[in-house]
């Protein structure tokens, strides 16, 4: 029903899905008024995202803080070229994946990895 939080990214979540969030720390979401906040957060930069946060509307302010995360602020990379690309065409990879190719390269590799598997104390020292 509610969530309190020190850093965790489960509140962000909350707030997308309309939940109230208390903040007992400060993660990144904490400060805008979005969240009711226990410490003392001191004032973000407004030049975060250009003008976007000079007017937190009541109830904006969770559409703004999701668009700063998740769109303006992240670089997305092509998997397949490794050049930048934008958000809209990662969200296209993400829905249209690609499977990887049937054969033996892949099932040699498959079963070697499954056979490495238990054997971790190889490489965690």
């Amino acid at each position: 029903n509610a969530v309190w939080t020190m850093t965790s990214l489960m509140g962000f979540e909350a707030l997308i899905r309309g939940l109230p969030v208390t903040c007992l720390g400060m993660p990144f979401y904490a400060g805008w008024g979005a969240t009711e906040d226990r410490v003392e957060v001191p004032e973000r930069r407004k030049a975060f995202c250009g003008k976007m946060y000079n007017s937190l509307s009541e109830g904006g302010q969770i559409v703004q803080i999701a668009h700063a995360a998740l769109i303006a602020y992240p670089r997305y990379m092509d998997p397949h070229t490794g050049a930048a690309c934008p958000v809209e065409t990662m969200l296209d990879i993400l829905q249209h994946p690609s499977a990887p190719r049937r054969g033996l390269p892949n099932r040699v590799l498959a079963k070697g990895q499954g056979v490495l598997a238990s054997q971790s104390w190889l490489w965690r020292r």
